[in-house]
């Protein structure tokens, strides 16, 4: 399934960006003229280092290697612990491996910096989901859609809605 990556200073060039839904992870590829899709840079942050960090983790997590992943994300958080994107998908990466406590740990750390980010409440509720924590997940489902709404993303809006439905018929 792939949506359009709604992040900033993406380098668009002659590059297609996208991105893909890989089993609940969201990154950023450009879709080039070869065969193989190619992870391209994108800023994140506003330290290069940190920024490389950062790819490289979310790489690993694409290729699976979620513990590698985590490592990387890891290392953000340690040298400045107010990156949301280091949370967020460290967070994945721990839902992936079912360290769902330490999941929902990052999720709220993460919406602790930067609560009108749709994508870590839509997370932290598939994680409360797997720990049959329904209200919660509803909670979150609940707020993602009033954030889509605000932010005019009739999209996001939409598939929210329908996350919500399902859950609630559960």
């Amino acid at each position: 399934m792939l949506h359009l990556f709604r992040r900033k200073n993406l380098f668009l060039r002659s590059y297609l960006i996208y991105s893909l839904y890989i089993s609940s992870f969201i990154y950023p590829i450009a879709i080039m003229a070869t065969p193989n899709p190619t992870l391209i840079s994108q800023n994140y942050l506003s330290n290069s280092f940190l920024n490389k960090l950062l790819i490289q983790g979310m790489e690993k997590g694409i290729q699976g290697d979620y513990q590698k992943s985590i490592i990387n994300f890891t290392k953000v958080i340690r040298l400045s612990p107010y990156e949301i994107e280091a949370y967020y998908n460290r967070g994945i990466a721990y839902g992936k491996i079912d360290y769902n406590i330490d999941a929902i740990a990052d999720f709220n750390e993460a919406i602790s910096l930067n609560n009108n980010m749709v994508d870590i409440y839509i997370a932290r509720a598939k994680v409360y989901y797997k720990l049959g924590k329904l209200g919660e997940a509803i909670t979150d489902l609940k707020t993602a859609k009033i954030l889509c709404y605000q932010q005019k993303n009739k999209v996001c809006y939409q598939e929210t809605l329908e996350m919500l439905n399902s859950f609630q018929l559960n």
